[in-house]
């Protein structure tokens, strides 16, 4: 038996999900709109339906949504008191300095928050559109790219509309 002078402060150590760029939420709370991981992709839901529980099971949510950034429809099924991962998903919109011509498919841009012009790796199939209108407006007017990301996919962007 321990006495007192042997008794020590014990501290449990959480990590914030948000440092991984997603929170842990019941898929009952899912709704259309939202985003999801499935299959370690995240998604926009498109439609979410809700069957009753059944004599021997929970009720179960239907999901259907599309990938972020390849736009191919993902379907999952999950009981509805199941958890499942909420990414963060971010749009920010940038001044475009810079599209490399040795198709290495990326584009430096200007962020006006920082003031520092920072690269992403771009989709092969945006990179030839952007680079034509980048060729065609260079110095005349100013390219804004508006582009959507997720920290639990660092590598992965997509540009989402350019101007």
């Amino acid at each position: 038996i321990m006495g007192d002078d042997h008794d020590e402060d014990f501290e449990v150590e959480t990590t914030s999900s948000g440092a991984a760029g997603y929170e842990n939420v019941q898929t009952s709370t899912i709704k259309k709109g939202s985003y999801m991981l499935i299959k370690d992709r995240p998604c926009k839901v498109i439609s979410v339906s809700t069957s009753k529980p059944g004599k021997h099971g929970s009720a179960k949510c239907n999901i259907a949504a599309t990938d972020i950034f390849t736009g191919k429809r993902i379907d999952e099924i999950s009981q509805a008191h199941a958890t499942v991962q909420k990414p963060s998903v971010f749009r920010k919109e940038y001044e475009l300095t810079y599209v490399d011509e040795d198709l290495d498919d990326s584009i430096d841009v200007l962020d006006e928050t920082v003031n520092e012009s920072v690269s992403f790796k771009i989709p092969v199939e945006q990179r030839n559109a952007i680079f034509e209108m980048y060729e065609t407006l260079q110095g005349e007017e100013v390219v804004l790219v508006t582009i959507l990301s997720c920290p639990c996919k660092p590598d992965e962007v997509k540009v989402e509309k350019w101007e």
